[in-house]
C-alpha cells in the first residue's frame, strides 16, 4: 500500500489500532490536499479459513485503483484499514473504522459529502450499495446515482453494519458499503484470487470514483 501510493505521491498516516487480546493491527490513512470531503476505504484484514481474496483483497485492489483513476482530486482521505473482522479480534467493533472516526475532528466529520466502503467487489451476482438506514443515506444516494450515470445497475440494500460504514455512519459520517453480493467463498478457504471477477471490480471502481468526483 506504501509503495502504490507513493507513486500517487501521497504518504501515509499510521494509526495503531489497539486489539482487544492485546497487541495492535494499523491503519494507512492517505490524504489528499484541501478540504475534506470524500472519504473511501478497504479493510487490509482477512480471516483464518482462507486467503481472502475477495475478502477483502478485492476492496483493497479497487481502492489503490480509485486513488489512481481521482489523481489529485482535493479533499479525498483514503484508508486501508485493519482489524474489520469481528470474527477474528471478538469486538462489538469495526476496531479500524472506529479508530479513523476518532481521527476526524467535528468539522472535518460535517465536511464529508461521501463516505464509501470497498468490501467483497470482486465476485457475486448482483451489485448492493449497502446502508444502516431503511432509505438511502446521502452515501448511498450518491453511489447509486453515480451508478445510474454509468448505466450500471445497483440496488439498495439495508443492513445491520457488517462492514466499516458502519463505524462511520453511527459516528456522524453517513457511510455505504459498495458490494458484489452472493459470495459462496465468503470467510471459507475457497476465497482465491482466481474467482475475482475484473469486470466486477472495473464496475466497483468506476461507480466509487464517479460518486467521489461528484462530491468534490
Amino acid at each position: 500500500m506504501r509503495a502504490r501510493f507513493a507513486k500517487l505521491g501521497l504518504t501515509p498516516v499510521v494509526q495503531a489500532v489497539p486489539l482487544p487480546p492485546g497487541g495492535a493491527s494499523r491503519n494507512l490513512v492517505f490524504r489528499t490536499g484541501g478540504r475534506l470531503s470524500a472519504i473511501v476505504v478497504a479493510h487490509l484484514d482477512g480471516v483464518s479459513a482462507g486467503p481472502a481474496a475477495n475478502d477483502n483483497g478485492s476492496g483493497v485492489g479497487a481502492l489503490i485503483e480509485v486513488a489512481r483513476e481521482l489523481g489529485d482530486t482535493p479533499g479525498v482521505l483514503y484508508a486501508a484499514l485493519g482489524a474489520e473482522e469481528q470474527v477474528m479480534t471478538r469486538s462489538s467493533l469495526h476496531l479500524g473504522s472506529a479508530r479513523l472516526l476518532r481521527s476526524l475532528s467535528p468539522a472535518e466529520r460535517r465536511s464529508v459529502r461521501v463516505a464509501l466502503s470497498l468490501d467483497m467487489v470482486g465476485n457475486g451476482p448482483e451489485l448492493n450499495v449497502r446502508g444502516l438506514e431503511a432509505t438511502p443515506n446521502r452515501s448511498a444516494r450518491a453511489a447509486l446515482a453515480a451508478a445510474h450515470r454509468l448505466a450500471l445497475h445497483a440496488t439498495y440494500l439495508r443492513d445491520r453494519g457488517l462492514s466499516d460504514h458502519e463505524e462511520l455512519t453511527r459516528g456522524g459520517v453517513p457511510a455505504a458499503w459498495i458490494e458484489w453480493r452472493w459470495d459462496p467463498c465468503w470467510h471459507s478457504a475457497c476465497d482465491r484470487v482466481g474467482r475475482l471477477d475484473p469486470t466486477k471490480l472495473a464496475a466497483a471502481i468506476r461507480l466509487t470514483a464517479a460518486a467521489v468526483r461528484a462530491a468534490a
